[in-house]
């Protein structure tokens, strides 16, 4: 293996197994969490949780880590491995379209939502779309991660 490859390698192994890891404690732990709360407190505790930083960050490095998993899969040479890399990336791709697509856009709206009105009949709604975004957006991780530790043994 060259140093390119290693350090792409290490790059998107690394990147994904954060966003999993990130991914995993919100579904085993803060989700439950939110989705035990009445309105008022699940509204009020979602705004106290600032996604400004985390968002772009999260974004950025699903972007860069499936770019970088694409080129891995153009300089291997291992056939197996640029499958993997390619089925890699492809799982990140599915994690950015997922947040970007369906929770983010529903997160935005819970930081607008008021707290000290009767709950909204859609809410209940919005909540479970948002779950179940974040529960597909973390197996697409999984992939993800499974399949850059096949391309990083295939090399």
């Amino acid at each position: 293996m060259n140093t390119t490859l290693t350090i792409l390698s290490i790059w998107v192994l690394g990147a994904s197994g954060i966003q999993l890891g990130t991914l995993w404690i919100m579904k085993l732990s803060i989700l439950p969490l939110l989705n035990t709360l009445p309105y008022s407190r699940y509204v009020n505790t979602s705004q106290l949780i600032d996604m400004h930083v985390f968002h772009p960050i999260a974004v950025w490095s699903g972007v860069i880590a499936g770019s970088l998993g694409v080129v891995a899969a153009f300089v291997t040479s291992s056939t197996a491995a640029t499958v993997f890399f390619l089925v890699g990336s492809f799982g990140m791709l599915g994690v950015g379209l997922t947040s970007e697509g369906v929770n983010r856009p529903i997160w935005r709206q819970i930081e607008k939502w008021p707290v000290d009105t009767v709950e909204d009949e859609n809410w209940a709604g919005k909540r479970h779309i948002w779950h179940l975004a974040h529960v597909v957006r973390t197996y697409f991780a999984i992939v993800a991660v499974v399949a850059y530790i096949g391309a990083c043994l295939a090399i």
